[in-house]
């Protein structure tokens, strides 16, 4: 697990996990907030905060090394502290396809990006037509609108405790106006070729719909307490089934940690969770962070 100004995020990601996992997994966490003191974690690495790529890719590099030389798992999955999974068994089943996969090494989504909403509500007629184009190409099966597809989410990943992707992560050099996940991509494709990575269906494709909460794999990574209001002038863009509508993208109607942590309705409450769920005044939570 990897922090910086989420902290509070972090604590309720462990009280998921340590309180409401059926099976017991040892937490790692890196944190590079100087405030912040050990909680329920079983390892707590202090790191220097970064710029923002340099200090994601630091916070995963130390957690996974910590992870690896004081349990020497079979598996390690890396969680940023906002991105909560409430089920045991997605992230199980994600580690038996690995398993049963000799050239695998990470399942991940990639951090791609739907055109195809703003193409159908673009006021360019040129534009509008390559949205019809990619509603007959996606009829026959041929993937147009995608873009960003040959990237891997930093944000939450499994992969195979194997020497070699420890030192993928060590060597990682990020490329200058290049996204962090573009460069893990083509590293792992580097090293370990395009059938190394598992891909995690449901979140694709991640933006719009699915960056910030993704039902299907129970995944939420909003880090603002409540849902936030819609701008004024702002049009409503969410349809019956919790999806975005055309041309919305962003975290707007999207439930915030109370809302969902209440929803689930977890058996075990922690002193972090209570705190969320019965506070009236909520801007003690993630306070550094910015809520949009």
């Amino acid at each position: 697990m990897t922090t910086h100004e989420r902290a509070d995020c972090a604590r309720i990601n462990m009280e998921i996990v340590k309180l409401n996992y059926p099976e017991q997994w040892p937490i790692v966490h890196a944190c590079s907030g100087s405030s912040y003191e050990k909680y329920i974690e079983d390892e707590l690495v202090s790191c220097q905060p970064l710029t923002i790529i340099d200090g994601a890719l630091n916070l995963v590099r130390k957690s996974f090394r910590a992870a690896a030389d004081k349990y020497n798992p079979d598996y390690i999955i890396h969680l940023d502290a906002d991105t909560w999974v409430f089920d045991q068994g997605l992230l199980q089943r994600y580690i038996e396809l690995l398993a049963r996969d000799d050239k695998a090494i990470i399942a991940a989504s990639s951090w791609s990006t739907d055109q195809r909403p703003k193409w159908r509500q673009s006021k360019n007629p040129l534009v509008r037509l390559k949205g019809h184009l990619a509603k007959l190409m996606n009829g026959v099966g041929i993937d147009f609108g995608i873009r960003r597809k040959d990237t891997l989410s930093t944000q939450f990943f499994i992969a195979k405790n194997d020497p070699r992707f420890l030192e993928l992560l060590e060597t990682l050099a990020p490329v200058e106006g290049h996204t962090l996940e573009t460069d893990f991509y083509a590293a792992v494709v580097k090293n370990f070729g395009p059938k190394a990575i598992i891909g995690m269906v449901e979140r694709e494709p991640v933006h719009p719909e699915n960056r910030h909460w993704c039902p299907q794999m129970t995944l939420h990574c909003q880090h603002w307490p409540e849902q936030l209001p819609r701008p004024a002038g702002m049009a409503a863009g969410v349809v019956a089934d919790g999806r975005y509508a055309d041309g919305v993208s962003g975290q707007y109607d999207i439930p915030g940690k109370k809302d969902v942590l209440k929803a689930r309705g977890f058996s075990h409450l922690g002193p972090a969770m209570r705190r969320l769920l019965e506070s009236t005044d909520l801007s003690y939570y993630n306070a550094k962070a910015k809520r949009y």
